[in-house]
């Protein structure tokens, strides 16, 4: 009877030591800005003062231990590392393998982080219940956004057997979701195999380009092109001749015998329509008047010639005797 108590106490102890070491666990997690917190009480600010890379495995929903990856230019490979393990900080040495191969995206500051992990992760949940998938534990990246100055959340959602389920990106400044992954294991494509949705597939529901690329390269139904340029028409300019230079004002040119100038066409006898025909000899008996001057069009702004006086009636000289053929003299104006 002694005995069967005693074992029963040390089943009911390990029992409650069993039920005891999960609530340890969970409160040894921390967030991501408390562990650089911890960091900075420990090795000072100086020590992550620009930030590479910060990882963290086994979130449930936070994780016990992150691994922060920090510039410091005193090292030969510009890189240092640092670690925080069930609460308590650590110093992990200086890196020398990432540079030149693998060298980090970016460097940032603790300031710009506005969205924690624990922010990160709620945010992931309500998008994996949105897309109806069940995951176990996240894993955390935080990094730069590839040619830029934002610092983002890499979140994979993994089931119990450390198979990923989902994978979101999302920004470390305003939180907002940039691409997500599902993958279905328990659903097939009709080709047999596992059901993967992309955000960034062409032709998804929700695809967005990407900012920092020169532009979409897929055919995405949210995004509407311009159409290709017409050709180039060069825009009437008020006061411009066309032809000339800008700014330039052409001035017509005085119109020459048989040459066509600005419009004007020569006349089949070889003289300009531009300039005024002499008055017509006049005959004794029906003297007519010369005509008036045409002024050309290509001097709009001169002003009109004036009329030519109208000549004085000539002098009739009657003839003599035996000479009717002679020419009478012209008219004295």
């Amino acid at each position: 009877m002694g005995r069967f108590f005693i074992r029963f106490q040390i089943l009911a102890l390990s029992a409650c030591l069993l039920s005891i070491q999960p609530a340890t666990a969970q409160s040894n997690a921390v967030s991501a800005r408390n562990a650089l917190n911890l960091l900075t009480s420990q090795f000072g600010p100086q020590a992550v003062q620009w930030i590479a890379e910060v990882r963290a495995e086994g979130g449930i929903p936070q994780p016990n231990d992150w691994q922060v990856l920090a510039f410091d230019q005193r090292a030969p490979g510009m890189l240092y590392r640092f670690w925080v393990s069930g609460g308590r900080p650590g110093d992990g040495g200086q890196d020398n393998e990432r540079y030149p191969n693998d060298v980090p995206v970016g460097y940032f500051s603790a300031s710009q982080i506005a969205v924690d992990s624990v922010a990160a992760f709620t945010i992931a949940e309500g998008e994996a219940r949105r897309a109806k998938v069940a995951f176990d534990s996240c894993d955390y990246l935080l990094r730069l956004r590839e040619f830029s100055n934002e610092p983002i959340w890499r979140l994979e959602l993994l089931d119990a057997s450390r198979r990923l389920t989902g994978k979101l990106y999302i920004s470390a400044s305003n939180g907002e979701v940039l691409r997500t992954i599902w993958i279905y294991r328990n659903e097939l494509t009709p080709s047999g195999q596992q059901k993967i949705i992309d955000s960034f597939a062409p032709g998804a529901a929700s695809a967005a380009p990407d900012m920092t690329s020169t532009g979409p390269s897929g055919n995405y139904p949210d995004v509407s092109l311009p159409p290709m340029p017409p050709g180039i028409v060069t825009p009437d300019v008020p006061g411009r001749v066309p032809g000339t230079i800008e700014g330039i004002h052409s001035v017509p040119l005085p119109p020459a015998p048989g040459v066509a100038v600005s419009g004007n066409t020569p006349s089949s006898s070889g003289t300009d329509p531009g300039i005024p025909a002499p008055p017509p000899a006049s005959s004794p008996s029906a003297p007519s008047a010369p005509q008036a001057p045409v002024v050309s069009s290509q001097k709009p702004s001169a002003p009109p010639a004036p009329p030519a006086p109208t000549p004085k009636s000539p002098t009739q000289i009657k003839p003599s005797a035996g000479d009717s053929g002679r020419i009478p003299p012209p008219p004295i104006p």
